[in-house]
C-alpha cells in the first residue's frame, strides 16, 4: 500500500491572516474556503457558537511541488482567553495557554540566495521577525529563518 501525505493542518487563531501571509510571500494558491461548522459542543445559538461562526474559516492552501496546507481556527482561540474560560473546560483553556512557542516549522526552497536575501528583506520591512538573517548553516546550504504571524518558523533555503 502506497502512502502519500495529504496535507499539513496548522491551527491558527487568526486564519485569513495567515492564509494572507501564505499567499502573499510564499506563492500559495487559495483552493478552497469555507466557514467552519457552528454547531460544535454548544449547540447551534449558544453565544460561544455563534461568536466561533462569525470569525472563523477554514482555508486550503496549495504550493509548487504539490504540498498543501489547511489553516483551521483553534477553538477556542488562544489570544481569546475570555473566550477560552466561557466556553471550554479549564483544563482544555491550560492546555492551549501551555502550547509551545511555535507548533510547526516549515522549510520553503525559494530558489537562489538572491530570493533569499529579497524576500527575508521584504518580511523585515514589513515588520516581521527574522530569527536568523541569511547565511550559511549548518549543512552549508543558504537560508533566514522567519516568524509567521502566529509564530511559526519559516526557513527558506536557496
Amino acid at each position: 500500500m502506497e502512502m502519500k501525505l495529504t496535507y499539513i493542518a496548522i491551527h491558527a487563531a487568526e486564519p485569513e491572516k495567515m492564509k494572507n501571509f501564505y499567499v502573499k510571500y510564499l506563492g500559495a494558491v487559495v483552493d478552497e474556503s469555507h466557514p467552519v461548522d457552528s454547531t460544535g459542543p454548544e449547540g447551534e445559538g449558544h453565544a460561544c457558537a455563534a461568536d466561533r461562526a462569525s470569525r472563523s474559516r477554514v482555508y486550503s492552501l496549495s504550493f509548487q511541488g504539490g504540498v498543501k496546507i489547511r489553516l483551521i481556527p483553534e477553538r477556542p482561540v488562544i489570544s481569546d482567553v475570555s473566550y477560552a474560560l466561557a466556553c471550554h473546560s479549564s483544563a482544555m483553556t491550560a492546555a492551549l495557554q501551555a502550547r509551545p512557542a511555535y507548533a510547526v516549522r516549515l522549510t520553503f526552497t525559494v530558489g537562489s540566495r538572491k530570493r533569499v536575501n529579497e524576500l527575508t528583506g521584504r518580511l523585515i520591512l514589513e515588520g516581521y521577525d527574522v530569527i536568523y538573517e541569511p547565511g550559511f548553516y549548518g549543512m552549508e546550504y543558504y537560508s533566514s529563518s522567519v516568524f509567521d504571524p502566529e509564530g511559526n518558523v519559516i526557513e527558506l533555503v536557496a
